[in-house]
């Protein structure tokens, strides 16, 4: 699939995104490339989030999640999502198909409800994205 979406179907990812962060309190959340390329971004009013940087840490941390999962490392089987948590908050990268789904947020208390929404909302993206 091209890297750029029709409108139609850009703006059906943005409500999406739209409705995850606000049921799982993310800050920000992109889809991006499995290379770092952002396709859709949504972020709240206080992010300081970055999409551009978003998408680049996203595939970064896709291939040191990979890499640790792989047989040779620690053998964990396939990838699902990678979490990085900080002092001031946490990141979760899921895979969405053909594509990954990053979410950022400074509320630590929400790690385990936006870890899930974020499962639950990768599956969505993924199909939304292989039609």
């Amino acid at each position: 699939m091209s890297q750029h979406l029709d409108p139609e179907k850009e703006k059906e990812l943005v409500e999406l995104l739209m409705g995850l962060t606000n049921y799982a309190d993310l800050d920000a959340i992109a889809v991006v490339s499995k290379q770092g390329v952002k396709l859709a971004y949504f972020a709240t009013e206080d992010s300081e989030a970055d999409p551009d940087l978003m998408a680049a840490v996203s595939a970064a941390l896709l291939m040191t999640g990979e890499m640790a999962a792989s047989p040779e490392r620690l053998d964990l089987g396939e990838l699902f999502e990678v979490t990085v948590r900080g002092a001031k908050g946490f990141a979760v990268l899921s895979q969405a198909g053909e594509f990954l789904l990053m979410g950022a947020a400074k509320d630590l208390t929400s790690m385990g409800l936006a870890t899930t929404q974020m499962r639950k909302y990768a599956k969505e993206v993924g199909d939304l994205l292989s039609t």
